[in-house]
């Protein structure tokens, strides 16, 4: 109860800081995820590069105080951070097949350091990915083959073919 109160508390806050000092903010509100969008990226910055880099390509800090569009970022030692809550609109899908946002207010994104490409993906993330993908389609009651890659909705080769696999392996 009084985590629910603090989180309350923690939204009015964020929509005081949105109206009054014209914040970019996220503020967790949407209806429960009903898709895992699976992303590498792409290089080789960790979390804390990608937090940079999307603060200066989009400008919009989560409720967790983070500017990474991933809900979820794992490190090439299987560890990962969460920058948005489940419920947060995200920054990591556009389809020219649904609604501007309406990917990132309808899923997770989880986002892999690395490309697949020049080296891949380590044991560990692949482990942590399977353990964060089981937990959220449990706990959301997501079907497995509502778990894309980032590629299925856009022109790109996110996630990598290596990556892109283990998306397709796990649906079946």
């Amino acid at each position: 109860m009084i985590e629910l109160l603090m989180l309350q508390l923690k939204i009015l806050q964020l929509q005081l800081q949105v109206l009054l000092l014209r914040q970019k903010l996220t503020i967790p509100n949407l209806a429960k995820p009903q898709k895992i969008i699976i992303h590498h990226e792409s290089g080789w910055l960790t979390f804390n590069g990608v937090d940079i880099w999307h603060r200066q390509k989009w400008g919009f800090k989560s409720s967790l105080g983070f500017y990474c569009g991933y809900q979820y970022f794992i490190e090439r030692n299987g560890t990962f951070k969460q920058a948005r809550r489940d419920n947060e609109e995200g920054a990591h899908t556009v389809s020219s097949q649904y609604p501007a946002h309406y990917l990132n207010r309808t899923s997770i994104g989880i986002c892999l350091m690395g490309n697949g490409v020049e080296k891949d993906f380590t044991p560990e993330q692949y482990r942590a990915l399977k353990e964060l993908v089981d937990k959220k389609t449990q706990e959301y009651g997501i079907p497995k083959k509502e778990v894309y890659g980032h590629r299925d909705f856009s022109l790109t080769v996110c996630p990598s073919d290596v990556l892109y696999k283990w998306v397709l392996d796990y649906k079946t």
